[in-house]
């Protein structure tokens, strides 16, 4: 049995259509970089793998019913900030003043 129980399974090149579709899509409503936000969007998937199934099968739900996990303190990659700065989510959450999850 899959780990995840009864989901379904998408294939690599399925994935990253996924991915790249709804931050195409999202961006541009947004006025905001789409490959920035594909990579915010991988790396908070990527640190909350329990919501991999569901941004898979329903993306815009998945972010919209958990709104306040899909930012960029609450993912595992670093990014480079406008001032040139390199910033890891673990130094934004410190700024905010929120615990080191």
């Amino acid at each position: 049995m899959h780990p995840w129980g009864d989901v379904m399974i998408y294939t690599t090149e399925q994935v990253f259509r996924i991915v790249a579709e709804y931050s195409a899509v999202t961006a541009s409503h947004a006025g905001v970089g789409a490959c920035e936000l594909a990579g915010m969007v991988v790396s908070v998937l990527s640190a909350h793998p329990e919501l991999i199934p569901a941004f898979l099968d329903n993306p815009s739900k998945t972010v919209m019913d958990h709104y306040d996990t899909f930012s960029w303190e609450n993912g595992s990659l670093s990014w480079l900030a406008m001032n040139g700065d390199i910033v890891t989510p673990a130094q934004l959450r410190a700024h905010r003043g929120r615990p080191d999850c």
